[in-house]
């Protein structure tokens, strides 16, 4: 905060919260001075004050452009666990709890059995090594993916990969980013006691991969590198199997960085090299890409809280796709899949999963 307090407001152009609502105080330099001010008794900590505190995609694109690589993430949570604590959060994200409560998962429906319905019961059973972790919204919102990664698997001759079957199928990040942290902790060691008897835990949500792999360790739930992304899994297969590509399927796309696989699993140039693999070329790329990359507007509970601001900076992400004539875009998110379908219009968006199954036809015989 002290750092904060004192910087020019460095950071502002790099936050899509504030180039599109234009409200300073919802800029990291201005949230911070907010609660250095709270800090130093000056102003109450009051219910204005925690709904800023959400005034936040969680993007970390802040702390690429700060000259002192301040993260500006783990002190919201903070804010936002004292917001819980003191029941004073904004009502959307008292609601979203609630609805949190119904199934332990943010969409309050049973996702095992709609997981059990998108991929054969074979999966389900047994004692496999390295079992898949799809996570909440992709069985929820782009169920498409979690068929096209067991198709890829059959078609790339992986046949040793179980499906998660535990009743959970939410590694906890919406309870955290909400300010619920006890309740994050304690669904965490349920999701720790079923994980760690697997020898790899792979998941195409990269927000599901940090949390897994690096939440869980700060508070002592250690799975270590058990926990991969489906990139990393799939590189060794896709680049020493020969296999045969579909036709016609070299399209003009380009490829949008979700935030927590660029700026928190630091996985720029895997998903490039995957994509060039299969069709020959690289993406085009946006202005706004690799560790700077543009956020899709749908972290941090900040669409919840701002549906219209988050939905604005959706929209202004697309503006460059159709000024470049492109009609596709993949990215790795399914949040970001999500929220770029719902504000686009005549625009193929796919999960890169989904794409390179397209675009595989079957392992050469």
């Amino acid at each position: 905060m002290d750092l904060c307090a004192a910087c020019p407001r460095l950071c502002q152009s790099a936050c899509p919260v504030a180039m599109t609502d234009a409200n300073e105080s919802h800029t990291p330099w201005g949230m911070m001075q907010t609660l250095n001010l709270v800090r130093q008794g000056e102003i109450p900590f009051d219910a204005s004050v925690a709904a800023m505190s959400y005034q936040c995609l969680t993007c970390k694109a802040c702390t690429t452009q700060c000259e002192h690589g301040n993260v500006i993430p783990p002190v919201l949570h903070d804010v936002r666990k004292m917001a819980v604590e003191m029941e004073l959060t904004p009502p959307e994200i008292t609601g979203f709890l609630a609805k949190f409560h119904k199934h332990n998962n943010p969409f309050a429906r049973d996702l095992l059995s709609r997981f059990k319905e998108l991929v054969a019961h074979k999966f389900f059973e047994g004692d496999p090594a390295t079992v898949y972790f799809p996570g909440c919204s992709t069985i929820a919102k782009c169920p498409e993916v979690v068929r096209d990664t067991f198709s890829l698997f059959s078609k790339l001759k992986i046949d040793f990969v179980g499906a998660y079957p535990e009743a959970v199928q939410c590694c906890g990040y919406p309870l955290l980013t909400a300010g619920m942290e006890d309740e994050f902790v304690d669904l965490a060691e349920i999701n720790f006691q079923a994980l760690k008897k697997y020898k790899t835990v792979v998941s195409g949500s990269p927000a599901c991969v940090y949390t897994l792999r690096d939440t869980y360790a700060k508070y002592d739930f250690n799975l270590g590198n058990r926990v991969m992304t489906i990139n990393q899994f799939l590189e060794p297969y896709l680049q020493n199997i020969n296999y045969k590509l579909k036709k016609n399927m070299r399209t003009k796309l380009m490829y949008h960085d979700p935030c927590y696989s660029a700026r928190y699993l630091n996985e720029i140039e895997r998903p490039r090299e995957l994509i060039s693999q299969v069709s020959g070329y690289q993406p085009v790329e946006f202005f706004e890409s690799g560790a700077k990359t543009g956020c899709s507007g749908q972290g941090g509970c900040f669409s919840i809280v701002s549906k219209d601001v988050s939905d604005a900076i959706t929209v202004k992400r697309l503006e460059e796709v159709y000024e470049k004539k492109v009609q596709m875009v993949v990215t790795q998110c399914p949040s970001c899949v999500t929220k770029f379908r719902k504000n686009s219009k005549g625009l193929v968006i796919k999960d890169l999963v989904s794409y390179l199954n397209d675009s595989i036809e079957g392992v050469k015989e």
